[in-house]
This record gives structure tokens, sequence and C-alpha cells, in this order.
């Protein structure tokens, strides 16, 4: 039957009768991309998640891109990074669990995730404090799957100076505080121009000259439940899409957080400075890489 989720006046047609239960509030998300979230059957498996480290765990499982829809030609809906990062804004997360995922030692999509919440979340004025100490972050990963590799500096660095993400936009962040944004940018060395998509370069996968974000320009025909707005998936041709493969084949673990050792990620080399937070966190201990 269809839900009682409404588009222009019409009932959008989901395998459920009503979308997953939320706080109503968008967290900046823009509206056909939080209709896609709150209505796809992995965000209502995991709508009664509260605890922090379980959704860490999920994000270390199961992401493998940050990319807003899924990666795939066949894929439909939003995609499982994103449908995390939702969840996180919902429940909400105080400055130790921030500080947490951004200095993340286990997978880089953590700590995006980490940097794509307080872009979504924070007030603009706080942005340059909280992201100042990474815009050199040398780790690398792939935002896109199978995409360019840039460095974690790279990506924060794109995610304060283009409001475009692929196919969404993020919040507006206030003209003074976007100013001292670029101003220290600038006087770290770096270009005050973004490359889009992350840092990979582009504006999104598919352009067609509008300039704007294809979630937007579709957003009076977008539904529920249909292709990702892009048109242009990443993966293979007739391909289920790296979200739904991902989600279908993970067997959910123990949550005990006794991790053995075989987890291990040869990330010996990479110790981030975080400026703010030299001590003791609490949640230290339930990293799986750690001196000793």
């Amino acid at each position: 039957m269809p839900s009682d989720v409404e588009n222009h006046g019409r009932a959008i047609w989901t395998p459920f009768a009503t979308p997953s239960a939320t706080s109503g509030a968008s967290h900046g998300v823009e509206q056909v991309l939080k209709l896609n979230i709150v209505n796809s059957e992995y965000y209502r498996k995991i709508a009664s998640e509260c605890d922090f480290m379980a959704i860490v765990d999920e994000i270390y499982e199961l992401v493998d891109h940050v990319e807003p829809w899924m990666s795939s030609k066949s894929a439909r809906g939003a995609s499982t990074g994103f449908c995390l990062l939702f969840r996180l804004c919902e429940i909400g997360l105080d400055g130790k669990q921030v500080a947490h995922a951004l200095r993340h030692r286990d997978s880089p999509y953590i700590r995006a995730i980490g940097f794509l919440y307080c872009r979504y979340v924070m007030d603009g004025k706080e942005l340059l404090s909280v992201f100042e100490p990474y815009f050199g972050d040398e780790e690398k990963f792939t935002p896109s799957p199978n995409g360019k590799e840039v460095t974690m500096g790279t990506f924060v660095r794109d995610l304060c100076l283009d409001q475009h993400y692929f196919e969404t936009i993020f919040p507006r962040i206030p003209e003074v505080a976007r100013r001292k944004l670029v101003e220290r940018i600038v006087e770290l060395g770096y270009s005050d121009k973004p490359l889009g998509c992350g840092g990979q370069g582009g504006n999104r996968r598919h352009n067609d000259g509008s300039g704007r974000p294809q979630s937007v320009k579709h957003a009076l025909s977008m539904q529920v439940g249909r292709r990702a707005p892009h048109g242009q998936g990443g993966g293979r041709d007739g391909d289920q899409g790296r979200d739904d493969d991902r989600r279908q084949n993970y067997d959910r673990r123990d949550r005990s957080r006794d991790r053995d050792d075989t987890r291990d990620r040869d990330r010996d080399k990479y110790k981030p400075y975080v400026k703010s937070y030299d001590k003791y966190d609490k949640y230290d201990k339930y990293d799986r890489r750690r001196d000793h």
C-alpha cells in the first residue's frame, strides 16, 4: 500500500506503510535525500540504534565510500554512509564523540563521516576551530567507489570551500565565517578554489551543464525508491551497487568490542595531530589500533 509520505499531493509508493520515525529535523540534509534516507529499508533497521560506538562499528563494517547516493546504475536510494550519517545527526554527538570520530584510526570512512557530520550540524562559526588541525592531514582514501585517491586534508578543505557535494548541497556557511575559513586555508598555502566531489575534482558524476546538483534539478520529479538522480553509476553495468551488496552480505557481529589483532590496518605511520584533544578520551579504549 502507498505510504502517507506526500509528493506534491500524491502518495509515494514505498514497501512500508510509513517512513521511519525521526525527530522531524532535516539537520541540513536536502529534502529529496532525507526522504530517501528515512524511507529506506536499511534506515528502518538502524532507526532504533542510539549507541554511538555501535554506529561507528556499522560504518567500519559497511561503508566504503561517502557519496550521498548508491554507486551503481541500477542502485536505488541513499547510500549506506549517508543513512548512518543521518542517524548520527538524529542522536546528536557530544564534543568527545565528535573528536573520537575525527581522529579514528581504524577506517578513513569513519573520519570522513565525522567531518560530514560537522559540516551538516555545526554552526559555521565553529567550523574553523574544528577543521583547521586537519587541513594538512595526509591520510589517503577514495570518497567515491573506484574513484580518485585524495588526502583527508584535501577532502576537509573541499567541504569548507564548496557548497555542492556530488549531487546534493550543504547548508550555507554564513559569509563572515566562510571568509575566515578561506583566508586561513590560503594562509596555510592551499588554494581557495574548490575541487568538487570531496576533493576528487569535477562538479558531479553526471553534469548536463546546468550548474546545479542533479538532486536539486530533479527535486520535483524524484520519488522515494527510484534510482539515484545522477543517472550515471560508478559500479559495473547490471551491478546491484556496492551498498546493497555489503548490506546483504554483512553478518552482524558481536558488539563486545573485544577485537582481535587480525583487524590491524597497518596504520602505524598515521598519527593525526589534534590540538584540542591531547588528554585521555574515554572512547580511545574502543579503538582497535592503539599504541602500546
